[in-house]
Order: C-alpha cells, then structure tokens, then sequence
C-alpha cells in the first residue's frame, strides 16, 4: 500500500477504520496543525492514546515547525525530527508529508537506533580527522629536519664528482654516482610525501590564474621528449584543434599533474611509444564522469589530456584505486612495477582540487591510457547558481 492509498483512505473512513497494518505511523492533521486521525501504529511509537492525540497540536508528539512539514510536503524530502515515547525516552523518527486541500497526512518511521549509529560514525569520523590532521601537521613540522641531510648528501657526493677532494677512480665514481642518484631520489620521494600531507591537511591552497596553455605544455613535452629518448622510446603528441589559447586554472598544479602522468607512463613502458592527446571533452562525457558543469558551460570550459603508453599494462583487480595512498591495489602496483606509489596518489588529490576527475584505462600486455579532466574556465555565482564570468579567457 503507497502513501497515496492510504491516504485515500483517511479521507474517506472514519478514525476506527484507519489502516492500522500499515507499518509505520500515520497522522492526519487539519490546516490549525491539530490532529484529527491516526493509526495504531501512532500509538505504539509515542505511546499516546486516544484522550493525548484527539484534537491536539502536532508538536504534543513532533518537535518541528509545522511550516517545515508544509514545505516537506512541497518539495517531496524527509525529515528526521526529535520526541519523546511514552517512557519519556527521547526517540527520532523519520517523516515524510503529503498535502491534500487544507489536509496534511504525515508519515513517521522511528530511527533512533539508526540515527543513534549515525552520530557515533560521525563522532568516530570527525576523531579519525582530528588525529589525521595532527599527524599531518606534526610530519610537515619535521619536513626541513627529513630534507636537511639529504641536501648534504646531494651537495657532498656532487662535490666528489667534481673533485674537490681529488680525482676518483672509476669505482669511486660509480658509487658515488650511485649515491647520488639515489639522494635524488630521496628527495623527490620527500617532496611527493610533504606535498601530499599539505593537501591532506588542505594546508595547500591553489593559485588560478589565467595562463597560455601550450606555453605550459611544450615545456613539459620537451623534457618529456629527452626522457623517453634515454630510454629509446617515441614521444608522440596530439593537439585536438582548436584548443583554446588562455585557460583558468592553478599552472603549478596542472604541470605537476601532467608531470607525474608523463613520468609514469615512461616508467611503465620499455619499448614503442608514449602518446599525449589534449582536447576539449564532450560536455555529456564530462557530466558522465561526475563533474560539475555550471550553468553556460561548453566542451570549451574543460580539458581533458589523455596519456597512452604501450607498457606492460595493468590487472583489472589492480587498477581500481591506483589513485590512492592506501589502497592496496596501489600498494601492487608499486610492488609490481617499482616506486613508492605516492606520485599518482598526489596527482589525484591535486586534480581533486582543481575540480576535476581522474581516471585510467588499462589491460595486461596492451599498455595503458591514463587521463584526467580539469575545469578551465572561471565562474561566478549568480542566485545560487555558478554560471561562467562574462569576461571569457
């Protein structure tokens, strides 16, 4: 029986014929916000009678405005409101509200224990963060005690390779070599590791500005380009046109977001290619993938840049939550194929905060195709609504 039902049937039979199997509670009340009819059910859940419901006002057993019922009843959502049962316990209860001339009929499911579940998840969340947050805050607190000695050991071990100590032989040189490289190394995992505890901590904020797109990207393709070619792979690029010239976004976080893509499909692959596609998405692709798209908004106002590789590909079971620290999917793939798999972590966190989306596409033995979507155009909001600045960039 729906809610429409029975509402038929309050208004035509009288109060000792009203529905009492129904399974929740049901209350009629008039347009003075007294109540006129109810089910047996009512009765259980309050624990009141006939003499405490007849003729009384809503709030004897709701704690709410009768104009939000009005308004539930409206716009169709539920509330979860506050009473007292007839242990003069405090219960909560679920209520939804259907209209009907100067009538209101409203349902009530009670959610206590429900609700009771719910408040304890969010206390435990809200402790989760606070001790997340402090961690994060006491690790980049010792950031500069972590990168001072690796900065020694870079600046030595250089200073050893360019003698100023003497010449080394060619033992020497491979050692310290090896050394430094992995001084290096520390470094940039250092980097990738504070950087990641900035943006969980949201101590990291974001700089949108207008720049030229292409100046961005050809800088990065160009060390993209030597790269592969150390490792005897082709560097291909494709720019869909027309792409627009001048894009709002944060510059240092699309470079390092494309960087670390980039990086990643060259350490993946040992022979062939490595493709760059940049465009402009489809709108209904970009909706599809979840993203917000404001009010005027064109396949014009994203990018999306799509990185193919033609590596050893991925296991489906591995690929789901590459983009994050503590998946163990992610923990795989680093096992599987080398790093720490930090850098693709932050890279989602930094599109994340862009507004965007990432994702990847993959199958063992046939490479790999990672890409990502970021808004690049400016909004404002209008009456609640974002819609694009009427200077276009």
């Amino acid at each position: 029986m729906d809610i429409m039902s029975v509402f038929s049937i309050f208004n035509f039979l009288s109060p000792l014929n009203t529905p009492d199997k129904y399974p929740d509670a049901l209350i009629m009340i008039d347009n003075r916000h007294n109540i006129i009819d109810w089910n047996r059910k009512t009765e259980e859940i309050f624990g009141r009678g006939k003499q405490e419901l007849s003729g009384r006002n809503i709030a004897v057993i709701l704690d709410v405005e009768p104009e939000k019922l009005y308004e539930a009843a409206e716009s169709g959502e539920l509330l979860v409101v506050e009473s007292i049962n007839k242990e003069e316990e405090n219960i909560v209860v679920e209520i939804s509200c259907v209209k009907s001339g100067k009538k209101l009929l409203i349902t009530a499911r009670e959610v206590t224990k429900k609700q009771k579940i719910l408040e304890k998840l969010i206390l435990e969340y809200e402790k989760s963060s606070r001790v997340s947050r402090n961690k994060n805050t006491f690790i980049l607190g010792l950031s500069n005690d972590f990168k001072t000695p690796v900065h020694s050991l870079l600046g030595f071990s250089q200073g050893l390779l360019d003698g100023i100590c003497g010449e080394l032989n060619e033992k020497q040189t491979k050692y310290v070599s090896i050394m430094h490289k992995n001084a290096n190394t520390l470094l940039d995992l250092l980097d990738d590791f504070f950087e990641l505890s900035r943006l969980e901590n949201e101590e990291e904020t974001t700089d949108m500005k207008v720049f030229d797109l292409m100046g961005c990207v050809n800088e990065l393709c160009e060390k993209t380009k030597l790269k592969a070619e150390r490792k005897g792979l082709r560097f291909e690029t494709d720019f869909v046109n027309p792409l627009r010239k001048n894009v709002y976004t944060d510059e240092r976080y699309l470079a390092k977001i494309l960087g670390i893509v980039l990086d990643n499909a060259i350490n993946f692959t040992e022979t062939g290619a490595i493709k760059l596609k940049v465009s402009h998405p489809d709108i209904d692709f970009v909706m599809k993938k979840g993203l917000n798209v404001p009010e005027g908004h064109t396949n014009k106002s994203f990018l999306v840049f799509n990185i193919t590789d033609s590596g050893a590909g991925i296991a489906k079971d591995d690929i789901q939550g590459i983009f994050d620290e503590y998946s163990p999917a992610n923990r795989n793939i680093a096992k599987k194929y080398g790093g720490t798999g930090l850098r693709l972590a932050l890279a989602g966190k930094m599109v994340e905060r862009l507004g965007g989306v990432i994702y990847a596409e993959s199958e063992v033995g046939q490479g790999s195709v990672f890409s990502f979507i970021v808004p690049v155009e400016r909004t404002r909001k209008v009456e609640d609504k974002e819609v694009v600045e009427s200077e276009t960039v």
